[in-house]
């Protein structure tokens, strides 16, 4: 295996073409990991960044794994390299790996890094499920070099059944009760239709109504969605919605958006990336119902995993979900 490097942008597209066909070969994907949104995110949040892609390949030339890096400073002048991307936005990071090129492609990063003039690797983002967390941190080890991993922050996920109804029955009775209450309340008290973007073609009003009712859930929400982060919404929506990755799904009550989210369907996952509801509508639990609705749909599909990713908000562990530990791995010299 040897090592290339690709600094700057813009990339090639034979790179491009490479990184997907690399990805769709690695034993853990999502797609935050392709090189649409990689793209997406250093063109509106890492210009001023010093990037590398270190590129691991066969003999022969065959791309074996790949890691996209940024330089990094320190505390005391220290320097070092980092997985770019950011936590507010990108739920996973990781290195992208060929299958069975694991422990080899972590041997060589560990040689790369030793031989450098940096302090410290940085890799942020890493799930408990990616052959990452496995391998690198006690082969790092084995070169001599201190390795500190810790719980960074928790996703939460589904592993779906093949029926709506198995789904049902899985929930604890309380939840169980507590959902169809809720569906039975929204029946009975008012007028409601869900729609979604899924296979249609792209209608920035949409975007604006979902950007509406992101702002109107809540102070946070309100203060996150900057000008800056509006624009990389767009783009990101359009460009996977050309990938025929996107889903925007609405719940109108009363011919009004009442909730809506923002998913990414990718590998047999849909990955709800962000939502937002009225909270005039709050009596409804406009955003579990709209969760359901979105789980329900999964299922008929045949997805087998709905992923709710980063945070701990009570209404994903009511509808079912397992905690997913996201880790961060700091490795020093010695």
């Amino acid at each position: 295996m040897k090592t290339e490097i690709i600094a700057g942008k813009p990339w090639p597209e034979a790179l491009k073409r490479e990184w997907e066909a690399l990805l769709s070969a690695s034993r853990f994907q999502n797609p935050f990991l392709t090189p649409a949104w990689n793209e997406i995110w250093l063109k509106h949040f890492g210009n001023s960044l010093q990037t590398m892609i270190i590129l691991f390949r066969a003999v022969g030339g065959d791309l074996l794994a790949l890691g996209a890096f940024s330089s990094l400073n320190g505390k005391e002048g220290k320097k070092g390299l980092a997985l770019w991307g950011s936590a507010d936005v990108c739920d996973y990071r990781d290195l992208i790996i060929s299958s069975g090129q694991e422990e080899e492609t972590c041997r060589e990063l560990a040689r790369f890094f030793g031989m450098g003039s940096w302090d410290f690797l940085e890799l942020n983002g890493i799930s408990e499920f990616s052959p990452t967390i496995q391998v690198l941190p006690p082969l790092m080890r084995s070169f001599g070099f201190r390795v500190v991993q810790e719980v960074e922050e928790i996703s939460v996920y589904l592993k779906l059944p093949s029926t709506w109804e198995r789904f049902l029955e899985e929930l604890s009775a309380k939840d169980r009760h507590e959902l169809r209450r809720k569906i039975r309340r929204l029946e009975r008290e008012a007028k409601f239709e869900f729609s979604e973007t899924e296979g249609n073609p792209f209608v920035p009003e949409r975007m604006e109504a979902f950007f509406t009712l992101h702002r109107k859930s809540g102070k946070d929400k309100a203060e996150f969605m900057t000008p800056a982060m509006v624009e990389f919404f767009r783009e990101l929506s359009i460009r996977y919605q050309e990938k025929g990755w996107l889903n925007l799904s609405f719940l109108k009550v009363e011919e009004k958006d009442a909730a809506a989210f923002l998913s990414f369907d990718f590998q047999g996952t849909e990955y709800v990336y962000n939502s937002g509801y009225d909270p005039q509508f709050g009596r409804f639990s406009p955003g579990i119902i709209l969760s359901s609705q979105c789980i329900r749909r999964a299922i008929e599909k045949g997805m087998t995993h709905f992923n709710f990713l980063r945070g701990r908000e009570d209404y994903k562990y009511n509808l079912g979900g397992k905690e997913e530990k996201i880790y961060r791995i700091r490795v020093e010299k010695p």
